[in-house]
């Protein structure tokens, strides 16, 4: 994204200017830590280090708070640039006043928040933490314009130190009070002001005037499983690994993977009392994000189970519509048109089969994979479903991929090992079933 890459030139300027020791990512969403380790990567020659993190059978796992402080009592022996870390380490007090002991003395030179209108509760435990954050260089990321109540930007600009009042004076200054004794607010009152007050210190970059952005944009995002999903996920990979050697044997083995993929999406396709998705979790924020922005968005998913409970989910707060197999062809333009033509209608969620082809859905810009098809070319051609003749916006493409899980294996294939994937899927030429299996449930 343009933010992070923004921000990660900053602060290698910063270090070379300055001499900063390290610079701190927080991340108001809990998987970005793997997005920003990955774009550091790309965009820089430094190290990232996730607080907390520790090698277990040669998987990087992150640990607890015990783990993390200990991580900032010995930062000097940390050789990496950045740190990173989630919102959430600062609920714990003694992580907060290590971070603001290390910010006092430069050790950390510079702080930025990703997807900073996360945090914007003043009064939480982890907003009072982050204004004790005190570096000397601060950067506050967000995707989404915050005008919609502007008591939202009182931490950001307080932690930014522009704000001097506090949070009450704020509200009152801002606010038009009324109602239940003169106690609810019932409007807000000099937003020019505090219009011009962001207008000073805001860097916003709009897709449309950034011109050498590349017509798609791709951006793979990752979540950590919540426990219970951890453990549906692990029980159906015992299971798969138990009976290796008849799939190894079944006509289509990749078939066999696709409960392990499942328990990734959603849990309540494999269980009745289980209902969880870290993945849901994350795509509707980045629904939200994307309808606050004025975008429109497409989301897919290879099975029907899964298009149903996210219809279901977002339904409860826009108007959107869906297209799998069970719907019949001819009303599949209705939901085309509906989606294309209707300014009330935000979304539209199918399967990679019935919505994946054929289909103009170029009124959407955010496109969302919540799992992959098994070949690249499928891909991009549901990819394409936004991205046709006519096409006048970027287009910016989620794949939601669970960390440590067959996603990740499924991503390599279809990204870095197209070829092979295609292969195998068309069986036009031999792959060694055996070793591909090995391969994804490494």
């Amino acid at each position: 994204a343009i933010k992070t890459k923004q921000v990660i030139d900053i602060a290698v300027a910063k270090k070379l200017q300055y001499g900063y020791k390290h610079c701190l990512i927080i991340c108001g969403v809990n998987g970005l830590k793997w997005n920003w380790v990955n774009e550091i990567k790309t965009h820089s020659n430094e190290k990232a280090w996730i607080l907390g993190q520790r090698y277990k059978n040669g998987k990087i796992t992150i640990g607890s708070n015990a783990d993390k402080l200990a991580d900032l009592k010995a930062l000097e022996s940390i050789s990496s640039y950045f740190i990173i870390t989630n919102v959430e380490s600062l609920r714990q007090t003694e992580i907060v006043s290590t971070i603001a002991g290390l910010c006092k003395e430069k050790t950390i030179g510079i702080v930025a928040i990703d997807e900073v209108h996360k945090c914007k509760n003043p009064t939480s435990q982890q907003g009072k933490g982050i204004l004790k954050v005190q570096p000397e260089c601060r950067i506050a990321m967000t995707g989404t314009p915050l005008m919609n109540n502007p008591f939202d930007l009182y931490i950001i600009l307080k932690w930014l130190g522009y704000e001097k009042h506090g949070f009450w004076s704020f509200k009152k200054h801002y606010g038009v009070f009324g109602g239940n004794g003169g106690n609810e607010v019932v409007g807000y009152r000099y937003l020019n002001e505090l219009q011009e007050q962001l207008d000073e210190i805001m860097l916003r970059r709009l897709k449309n005037d950034v011109l050498d952005l590349p017509e798609k944009t791709h951006i793979t995002e990752y979540v950590e499983m919540t426990p219970k999903q951890k453990q549906i996920y692990n029980e159906v990979t015992m299971d798969i690994k138990m009976n290796i050697d008849k799939i190894k044997m079944a006509t289509n083995p990749l078939a066999e993977l696709i409960r392990m993929r499942q328990a990734t999406g959603y849990t309540g396709i494999l269980s009745s009392t289980v209902k969880e998705s870290a993945k849901m979790d994350r795509m509707e924020e980045l629904v939200d994000e994307a309808v606050e922005n004025g975008k429109k968005v497409v989301i897919f998913s290879n099975w029907t189970q899964m298009t149903l409970p996210i219809y279901n989910r977002l339904a409860v707060k826009y108007n959107g519509t869906y297209i799998t197999g069970e719907v019949d062809s001819d009303q599949r333009q209705e939901h085309v048109k509906r989606f294309q033509e209707n300014p009330d209608c935000k979304f539209i969620v199918g399967t990679i089969g019935a919505m994946g082809t054929g289909l103009t859905l170029t009124a959407g810009t955010v496109e969302i994979f919540m799992d992959e098809p098994w070949n690249r070319a499928n891909k991009e051609q549901a990819e394409d479903r936004c991205h046709r003749v006519g096409t006048t916006e970027n287009i910016t493409i989620y794949t939601i991929i669970c960390k440590d899980t067959i996603d990740e294996r499924i991503n390599e294939l279809v990204e870095k090992k197209g070829a092979m994937a295609d292969a195998l899927v068309d069986g036009k030429v031999a792959v060694d079933k055996g070793d591909l299996l090995n391969f994804l449930l490494n």
